[in-house]
């Protein structure tokens, strides 16, 4: 039973290697909150522990972030308290934006609480344009980051933390897979005219995963022929020199001001920083003024206008930006 010295708290589970986990992480900062107000828990990706059957319990997608909240009607001292997870970082900023005004009560932050969500129609159409354009699947940083544009990009890959990576999600998953098929073999009779348990569904979710994760694997070994290597290389190559630039050249032109809407940071500066950031840190670049040169030296004959490079200068400088990425844009 909750009592009223023990109020319960919202949970991240969030990796920091993780680009969208770190959006809500920022929103929490730019929000407000005290850090005595939820809790952080890391589920390390790299190691495959987003694939854990009592991880799935919470996120059945097995992707990071997700926010575990307590549900309102529960919170009091004579009740169970009950739970429900959001498990996209659009989603969960919302929830983070709204659920902490000017007079919101029960907090032990006394820091502002300034309103994310824009205020006017026009405003909502551009920061959901923003958001939707970083969120494009032909720029996703995850991609961006295991893909290679040679040879030599794929040998250092492979040797270096992305080969690492992959490895060991492989092993996670063997392992993952084992323990659901157990819990499968050990399940009450299968009835076919209620279609798949939950285990049968599990088992089949790791069996994808493990597939996806051995074609990138196999890939990197040199494995999957000429031709699929080839196509892997191409792909690379053109996310780097006409889907980033594309991005960016669109996202220069619906900037507003210093920040994505004008002079105050909402939502859709969250993802913004947060894509561009993991792009510059796959380039090798680093959070100085001069990360968006070294982004620059990845691109095709493509050079940052005023607006973006007036966004990553303010940026840099703010308390939340500092703070999330005290060790470095990864």
């Amino acid at each position: 039973m909750s009592t009223s010295q023990e109020v319960p708290k919202a949970i991240l589970y969030s990796w920091h290697t993780s680009v969208w986990s770190t959006v809500p992480r920022l929103c929490l900062h730019e929000k407000g909150y005290s850090q005595d107000e939820y809790v952080v828990r890391d589920v390390d990706i790299t190691k495959g522990e987003n694939f854990s059957p009592s991880y799935l319990k919470i996120n059945m997608n097995g992707t990071v972030p997700t926010l575990v909240v307590p549900m309102l009607e529960t919170t009091g001292p004579e009740s169970d308290s009950r739970y429900r997870s959001l498990r996209d970082t659009i989603t969960i900023c919302d929830f983070l934006d709204s659920a902490r005004g000017s007079h919101t009560q029960n907090t032990t932050s006394e820091r502002p609480a300034p309103a994310l969500a824009p205020a006017t129609i026009e405003g909502k159409s551009n920061s959901d344009k923003i958001i939707s354009l970083v969120h494009l699947p032909t720029v996703d940083p995850n991609f961006l980051n295991m893909a290679a544009r040679s040879q030599e990009e794929l040998k250092e890959k492979a040797g270096g933390r992305q080969g690492a990576m992959l490895k060991a999600r492989h092993d996670a998953l063997s392992h993952f897979i084992k323990e659901a098929k157990q819990a499968v073999a050990s399940a009450p009779q299968f009835d076919a005219s209620k279609g798949p348990t939950y285990e049968q569904r599990q088992v089949q979710f790791l069996e994808d995963k493990l597939a996806a994760n051995k074609m990138l694997l196999d890939t990197y070994a040199g494995s999957t022929g000429a031709e699929s290597q080839k196509a892997f290389f191409e792909a690379a190559t053109k996310s780097w020199q006409e889907g980033v630039p594309e991005v960016l050249g669109k996202l220069e032109e619906s900037i507003k001001g210093t920040y994505v809407l004008g002079d105050q940071v909402s939502l859709g500066d969250l993802h913004l920083i947060a894509w561009l950031s993991r792009i510059i840190e796959i380039a090798g670049g680093d959070r100085t003024a001069a990360g968006l040169q070294t982004l620059e030296q990845s691109l095709a004959n493509f050079k940052f206008g005023p607006k973006l490079e007036a966004f990553w200068a303010a940026w840099i400088e703010r308390e939340s930006f500092k703070s999330v990425y005290a060790s470095g844009l990864h």
